[in-house]
């Protein structure tokens, strides 16, 4: 989970740095139709009526969406840091990932005692 989370975070600084996307726009959207599909499907086997398993599939197809073009940009952006010498160093990238690794533990914790409850 922390090593997503650090993926998805060097997406995102990969997205604001260059200002586009790492995958090109018609992927982008067969990703997010794919995901939109299997949501929608998926909330419709377990019960939900039409509005709340369109609702669903929305929101597992945006978020799906967001996370693999934001992977996708974090190798983009790692392969920018080991081609030149002013990206950050391994220090700081070992760090980012021990950060990433206590939260993820604590939003797990989190999830797991409402899950309890």
């Amino acid at each position: 989970m922390a090593t997503a989370m650090l993926g998805i975070a060097f997406g995102i600084i990969y997205m604001f740095e260059f200002g586009i996307s790492p995958i090109h726009l018609s992927f982008v959207l067969m990703i997010g139709a794919i995901s939109f599909i299997m949501g929608s499907a998926f909330f419709n086997s377990r019960g939900a009526d039409q509005l709340k398993s369109l609702i669903g599939g929305g929101v597992i197809g945006i978020s799906s969406t967001f996370v693999i073009v934001s992977i996708a940009g974090s190798l983009r952006y790692a392969s920018a840091i080991y081609g030149t010498n002013d990206g950050p160093s391994w220090e700081m990238l070992v760090s980012m990932l021990a950060v990433c690794m206590v939260a993820s533990m604590i939003i797990l914790e989190f999830v797991l005692h409402r899950l309890r409850d």
